[in-house]
């Protein structure tokens, strides 16, 4: 048997979709991403299921890098028996012994105890509502995922009843002559002649809609949680299922595909609580009000902040110290950047870090422009300077 372990201490991991049961999206998504972040690479992804389902899902398979298999043309299904011949022989021939099976059906209970029996490690993704009972008991991980909620349908309204036309003959009276119309007198008291001719008001124009105001709370907020929160607008209101909000956050660029959702916000703790201890999948957000109290605006303006940071070339030397492999023209996310900054000693002096790397124009470029930065490329370095990797 050929070693699970590649010359980088990857393991080789198998995530083997049954598309007949798992057909969401965002689910896919989410399952390939949180197993790649836990095995550090998945070298075999596959997708067994009706032909015609396998085919509407192309998008999610080319951009996963999948490789699908239909069923063959007989009248009984064959996904399960595919799905479970192709993973004994992952196991023997190429040595992988880290399985993920998203399905959720229990006819793949007896191929996961197989599996654990010769030393695999087997996972499972399903659907709330669609895994069978007890699966905990024949999986070493069991992941399940909301299902899409359905959209309400407007409701066509019936037509309005349209009222016959009738034409109506008038006849029409003879015109009487014009007369000069007489304009009354007025008799004018003393001093009321500003009344009888006022001076002409203009109207006023219309007023623009207030911009609504941004909640208090935030300006004790790091700019790496402001960046979370609004990629995740719903999670002020409620908690959110773990794996769907790190696959958002993948999709824009804010969590890296190779990074654990669990590492990235563990330095966040204060501001996100992710439950239960043990294998967390529930993602909620704790404003500081809620444990600091009742804070005003005007105190939250009013608490200290840190010494300002200084526009000069240490300070400078120091933050480019902080990632030496850092090439010019080559962007990273700021929202990656804070814990190292923070490790290296460097004080945003209450700064967020758009600002912080706004003091030096002529070696860092926001991104994007006329909106909250996200982003910051490095346009070059300052000469005489080294750095040690």
């Amino acid at each position: 048997m050929s070693d699970a372990f590649g010359t980088n201490s990857v393991r080789q991991a198998a995530l083997l979709i049954d598309a007949d049961n798992f057909a969401d999206p965002k689910a896919i998504d989410a399952a390939w991403a949180e197993f790649n972040a836990y095995a550090g690479r998945v070298s075999v992804c596959r997708a067994y299921g009706y032909g015609p389902r396998l085919q509407s899902l192309g998008s999610v398979w080319r951009y996963l890098g999948t490789r699908t298999f239909p069923n063959l043309p007989l009248e009984k299904n064959t996904t399960d028996s595919a799905l479970i011949a192709d993973a004994v022989a992952l196991h023997f021939q190429q040595g992988v012994r880290l399985f993920a099976i998203a399905s959720g059906d229990a006819d793949f209970a007896p191929l996961a105890v197989r599996l654990r029996e010769w030393g695999c490690e087997v996972w499972c993704f399903s659907m709330e509502g669609i895994v069978f009972r007890d699966a905990e008991t024949y999986y070493d991980r069991v992941v399940q995922f909301c299902p899409p909620q359905p959209q309400p349908q407007p409701q066509p309204q019936p037509p309005l009843p349209v009222a016959p036309v009738v034409a109506v003959k008038q006849s029409v009276a003879p015109r009487a002559p014009e007369e000069t119309p007489t304009m009354p007198v007025f008799s004018v008291m003393p001093g009321a002649e500003k009344s009888l001719n006022p001076t002409p008001q203009l109207p006023k124009p219309a007023s623009k809609p207030a911009s609504p105001p941004v909640p208090h709370s935030d300006v004790l907020l790091p700019d790496a949680v402001l960046l979370i929160l609004k990629a995740l607008p719903g999670l002020r209101e409620g908690p959110q299922h773990l794996s769907q909000a790190a696959a958002t956050l993948r999709q824009q660029g804010i969590l890296g595909k190779t990074v654990k959702s669990t590492h990235f916000l563990a330095p966040y703790a204060a501001y996100f609580k992710l439950s239960p201890a043990q294998q967390p999948n529930r993602l909620e957000f704790m404003a500081p009000l809620s444990k600091m109290g009742a804070v005003s605006a005007v105190g939250a303006a009013q608490l200290p902040s840190p010494a300002p940071v200084k526009a000069d070339a240490q300070t400078l030397k120091r933050i480019l110290a902080a990632f030496p492999g850092w090439l010019p023209d080559t962007v990273r996310q700021l929202s990656l950047m804070d814990i190292l900054l923070q490790e290296s000693g460097i004080q945003t002096g209450g700064k967020r870090l758009p600002e912080l790397f706004a003091i030096w124009p002529d070696h860092f470029k926001l991104l994007p422009l006329g909106d909250l930065p996200q982003k910051v490329r490095l346009l070059k370095k300052p000469e005489g300077l080294e750095f040690a990797c």
